[in-house]
């Protein structure tokens, strides 16, 4: 019976250490910093939104990569590059099946989370309305957190609903969104 008990505070002891050890080796998740971001344009309207837009799409996500990185040590800006597969294309044009949007922020040096008030990491798999503007070089970058709804069992769910212009998208059928935006396009031309 003493043999039975020694053995077994032996093995318990071991599952502490064991326990203890692994909870120092084990890297923590850094928590992420999301900073407000200043954008350029803030549209009033729908109109002025779907009018500041080089391109408009559905798109469903597909992967992340690093990006590009501006400035140097704790100040440095992370970007993420992420590829989408091109469901419609709304306005503009686009001759690829997929496209790469350019967004602000990313993981830095450190190893921290960085984001800006645009929404976030974009979840593989998951389908979007975007508009867009063109960088010039092929590539994409959001307007504005007006700029970006994902699309949830048919209807659109924007970055920031207590925004005027994104509270007349969000909850909206994506087939009546998709009507609001042609409206707007066909009134442009």
């Amino acid at each position: 019976m003493k043999r039975i008990v020694i053995l077994s505070l032996t093995l318990a002891l071991g599952v502490v250490v064991a326990l203890a050890v692994g909870s120092f080796l084990t890297p923590k998740p850094q928590p992420a910093q999301t900073a407000m971001a200043h954008w350029k344009n803030i549209y009033k309207t729908t109109g002025g939104l779907v009018a500041g837009a080089d391109l408009i799409v559905t798109a469903d996500h597909l992967w992340a990569e690093p990006g590009r990185v501006v400035g140097e040590g704790e100040d440095a800006t992370p970007f993420t590059n992420n590829t989408f597969a091109v469901g419609s294309i709304l306005k503009g044009v686009h001759e690829d099946s997929t496209l790469v949007l350019e967004q602000t922020g990313g993981v830095t040096a450190d190893g921290a989370v960085f984001n800006i008030n645009d929404g976030g990491p974009y979840q593989p798999g998951e389908p979007y309305l975007l508009f867009l503007k063109s960088k010039g070089d092929g590539t994409y970058y959001l307007i504005n957190h007006q700029a970006r709804y994902r699309i949830v069992d048919g209807f659109l769910e924007g970055v920031d609903p207590t925004d005027p212009v994104v509270a007349r998208f969000n909850g909206m059928s994506l087939d009546r969104g998709f009507n609001v935006i042609e409206k707007k396009v066909r009134t442009l031309e």
